[in-house]
């Protein structure tokens, strides 16, 4: 009852002042029932992500994508359950109350895949600069300041790194998506932890 009472409170929006940037970047969210990825551009101007990761650790050419997803979430879901078939009590029982290890999923793809799936919002290069820092963020690091992979995927076109911050209830992977998006400026809920809520403000 508390939880959902703060997940209410937590749907009053923030950064009201915030307007699209009809020729800027589009950020695309894509949400399924438990869980949202941020799909970008693979390169622009601000930042070309194939440079960020080792191209050896994806099974496939990862060239010919046009975006790429990053999704924050506790470890043990995400390596356990590549499939909803796959989900176990135990299993989600640990990654809403336990808090637990996380790592970042990665996966090229390309951008009109999310649109049965999610919205998309148009932000200023400025703004984008902010989500890029905050994406970086979340990965973590060895001492050489390199990214730390874990031996898992799902497929040829994706991979799996150790990432920051513990996940539980009150921090899952929306609540991710939804403080990437609020440090770049877009209206979205002051908190965000449940699926779909990310989209509660974002523009039509």
């Amino acid at each position: 009852m508390i939880y959902l009472l703060i997940a209410l409170i937590g749907m009053i929006p923030v950064n009201n002042d915030f307007q699209p940037t009809n020729d800027g970047v589009e950020i695309i969210i894509v949400s399924n029932v438990v869980h949202t990825d941020i799909f970008v551009p693979v390169q622009n101007d601000v930042i070309d992500w194939r440079n960020e990761f080792p191209k050896d650790i994806f099974q496939e050419d990862i060239d010919r994508y046009s975006h790429i997803a990053f999704g924050w979430g506790d470890e043990g879901f995400f390596i356990n359950t590549p499939n909803w078939s796959d989900l176990t009590l135990s299993t989600a029982v640990n990654a809403l109350f336990l808090p637990s290890s996380t790592c970042m999923h990665v996966s090229y793809n390309y951008g009109g895949f999310y649109k049965p799936y999610g919205k998309s919002v148009f932000v200023s290069k400025e703004q984008y600069r902010k989500i890029v820092e905050h994406i970086k963020s979340g990965f973590q690091r060895d001492e050489s300041g390199n990214l730390i992979p874990i031996p898992a995927s799902y497929g040829s076109n994706d991979a799996f790194f150790k990432a920051n911050g513990s996940y539980h209830c009150f921090n899952t992977c929306n609540s991710w998506t939804g403080s990437v998006l609020k440090d770049g400026g877009v209206r979205v809920p002051w908190f965000s932890p449940l699926p779909k809520t990310v989209f509660l403000w974002l523009p039509e």
